[in-house]
């Protein structure tokens, strides 16, 4: 095997002895997906410690995280529950859990919601019963287990219902973060925003906090930096260098997962082609269908499913 070149570069523990494994581990570590920690995640965790360090509050301090699908909302608030004793993988054992993670289903109610809360505790309920009759239930439930941050992702999905079940699933959260004093950390795509709105003082409540598309600029060079560290190559690639990182930027349309996914595939590539860097001629081999695209391609492709069933 290649002996590696680490070029000066600042590789991850976990890429810098997979560099002295073999391909098939080296591709395994490059498949494990670890964590990359941007500015903006950094701060969103930030915001997140200081409102666990300010618990208990008024309930009148919340956090709204807000961008597209693919720019890793869920990622980087899941990677927080998960710091701080709430795993991924949905299996709560730990009796305190300072930060709950829960998902709002596609018609968010709250009769839906508190139900959520039981099921990702682990914890027996009637699924026959109300929102009035699962709400102090879940409260008990919340201070036993120490909720102190909640984070709800999905937020816009309040959307989906009549009026009336809006309204109620926003007084549900109200109402949490007033009966138990805690942090809500809410999430979604841009109409989050207006569902928060529905209620005007819950309006007030929510500070938001944007993830937006990547764009050529030095934040931007960061990140390449901190995905290339990850990839267990035998020669740096320097991603962040102006042609890679144009053509990144434009095949990904700037979305996060993108940009990871695309980096990602190209070492593989390097891997298996034994050049070992990422160049521009690897990108352009991969066959990257840009976000847009796939959309309107699936788009197409419902809309003709449709018409063939009628």
């Amino acid at each position: 095997m290649m002996k590696p070149s680490f070029d000066g570069r600042k590789l991850t523990a976990g890429a810098r002895a997979a560099l002295e494994a073999d391909d098939t581990a080296r591709l395994r570590q490059i498949r494990r997906k670890p964590f990359i920690l941007h500015a903006t995640a950094a701060t969103i965790h930030t915001l997140c410690d200081e409102a666990l360090e300010d618990y208990p509050t008024e309930g009148d301090t919340h956090l709204l995280v807000v961008g597209d699908s693919g720019m890793g909302k869920s990622k980087i608030l899941k990677r927080f529950a998960a710091i701080h004793g709430c795993p991924e993988d949905g299996k709560l054992t730990a009796a305190n859990v300072p930060v709950l993670y829960i998902s709002c289903s596609i018609t968010a109610s709250a009769k839906g919601f508190l139900g959520r809360i039981f099921e990702r505790t682990n914890a027996p309920y009637s699924a026959s019963a109300s929102a009035e009759v699962l709400y102090p239930l879940a409260l008990r439930l919340l201070r036993r287990i120490g909720v102190k941050l909640l984070i709800v992702d999905e937020v816009h999905h309040v959307l989906a219902g009549p009026k009336d079940r809006q309204l109620e699933m926003l007084s549900v959260l109200k109402l949490l973060g007033n009966d138990l004093g805690i942090t809500i950390v809410a999430s979604g795509i841009d109409t989050a925003l207006r569902a928060v709105q529905l209620d005007p003082q819950m309006a007030r409540r929510f500070d938001p906090i944007a993830l937006n598309h990547w764009q050529f600029a030095d934040a931007t060079a960061g990140f390449l930096n901190s995905i290339e560290a990850t990839l267990p190559l035998q020669h740096a690639s320097d991603l962040s260098e102006e042609p890679l990182m144009r053509w990144i930027l434009a095949e990904s349309e700037g979305l996060t997962g993108d940009i990871v996914r695309i980096a990602r595939r190209a070492a593989v590539t390097a891997i298996k082609t034994k050049e070992e860097r990422i160049t521009l001629k690897t990108l352009k081999s991969l066959g990257w269908i840009r976000p847009s695209r796939r959309l309107a391609e699936s788009q197409a492709a419902l809309k003709a499913g449709r018409q063939v069933l009628g």
